[in-house]
């Protein structure tokens, strides 16, 4: 196809594409579909087939100009967009068409394209990390955690007063205010005071309280409580304490172990619980590293970005925060929350992030980096594996050649990450 073409930049990431399909490629378009909407169409006083063009033209105006723009546009801007070496990013995006049997088309389109910038140097990163490997104070603050969390409630008749980190039974009902309407009602409910979890205006209602004393006290709840009933309300609780509990904490000795699953003796926990601070602490200390050599590659690299790529990955970080509230018990879609105002907070990190994945491709390309066939398939299992699917369903997914290369370039990637953090300098501080 014959096209003209012309290209304003408006920004290193946007540009204006203004293209012209010639009359005669138009014009025999336009016959091509009147000509199949004659074969098809059935008009009052005329065979099938045989009406004149020019009155199939005239009756089905609107649907054969629709179906001319659906086969010219995408030929002629795909052709444009290759002639030009232009790299769109996302999908088309008119701005004015104007198409007139017996007149050339012309369109524009707005396009997002990748930024051209110099990589910058990612040999030899210094990154530094304030976490000390576990020792055995660690694996002995681990076991006191164990105690704690596995410590029976047991009742103190002769204690006066409720106090900071005692378990209060208590009876509530809670109102709203003004329209009195039972909020909520709970019988031998159990609260631990002065818990950072505990609602402030609890750990102070129940602090100094008696067994058998009663207490009334008003709570005003967020915009953003995670339950939905509460949140954004005024609610007047009547708070009735029945009991005051503390843990009884068992004896560190190998029975302790014992009961805890499948050791023979204290030393074997202690052991366990060594190795497993031991690889908590590895994970964390490679994610440190990872996180700061993303940092230094993108505040090393201030080139401009596209804003779809900006946006993609804040969508995806909407979606990893709708899905761990739901993980939470809490439905997304009633949370309250200001997702606006969220994106606007995740956009920063969003930027960050995008700008370091644009470098990496870069840097696997330079590095001449591959994708084996064996590294694709591990990626499709553990993919498969993640999302609890069947292999074959995730290799349909990636079948199409667009998403094939979406998962290479993400493999990729992270390849270019692994090198840069096995030449990257470690201080340890």
């Amino acid at each position: 196809m014959n096209v003209r073409t012309e290209l304003e930049e408006i920004s290193p990431v946007k540009k204006k594409l203004r293209v012209e399909v010639p009359v005669e490629t138009v014009l025999a378009e336009f016959n091509r579909v009147a000509a199949t909407y004659r074969r098809h169409s059935r008009i009052a006083g005329f065979r099938p087939g045989k009406a004149p063009v020019a009155l199939v033209k005239r009756r089905y105006r609107k649907d054969i100009r629709q179906d001319v723009l659906r086969k010219l546009i995408p030929e002629s801007y795909d052709q444009s967009v290759r002639e030009r070496k232009i790299r769109p990013l996302g999908q088309l995006q008119l701005e004015e068409v104007a198409l007139n049997e017996g007149e050339p088309l012309v369109y524009e389109a707005l396009l997002e394209t990748l930024p051209e910038f110099e990589i910058p140097e990612y040999k030899g990163l210094e990154v530094r990390l304030e976490k000390k490997p576990p020792d055995e104070e660690s694996v002995s603050q681990e076991l006191e955690r164990l105690r704690g969390r596995h410590a029976p409630l047991i009742s103190i008749p002769d204690r006066e007063a409720a106090r900071d980190g005692d378990y209060a039974v208590v009876d509530l009902v809670g109102k709203y205010v003004p329209d009195g309407d039972e909020a909520i009602r709970q019988e031998n409910t159990t609260i631990r005071v002065g818990d950072e979890r505990t609602q402030r205006d609890f750990n102070q209602a129940l602090l100094g309280m008696e067994v058998g004393e009663e207490k009334t006290f008003v709570v005003d709840y967020p915009q953003d409580y995670p339950e939905e009933k509460l949140a954004g309300r005024r609610v007047r609780f009547n708070l009735q304490l029945n009991d005051i509990k503390v843990k009884d904490l068992p004896d560190l000795n190998d029975e302790f172990a014992k009961d805890l699953g499948d050791f023979d003796d204290l030393d074997q926990l202690r052991e366990q619980i060594r190795q497993g601070l031991s690889s908590q602490w590895q994970q964390a200390r490679d994610s440190s590293i990872r996180r700061q050599l993303i940092q230094k590659l993108s505040e090393a690299s201030r080139f401009q970005l596209p804003e779809i790529l900006v946006e993609d990955r804040i969508d995806t970080k909407i979606r990893d925060v709708a899905y761990n509230l739901a993980r939470q018990g809490v439905d997304p879609s009633k949370a309250n929350l200001d997702w606006n105002r969220i994106r606007d907070d995740l956009r920063q990190d969003a930027e960050q992030e995008t700008r370091a994945a644009l470098v990496l491709s870069e840097i696997a390309e330079n590095e001449n980096l591959e994708v084996k066939p064996a590294e694709l398939e591990a990626e499709l299992r553990q993919t498969a594996d993640a999302l609890n699917q069947p292999l074959e369903k995730i290799r349909q997914k990636f079948h199409d050649e667009e998403s094939r290369m979406d998962l290479e370039a993400r493999i990729l990637r992270r390849k270019a990450l692994e090198l840069l953090v096995e030449q990257a300098v470690v201080r340890e501080d």
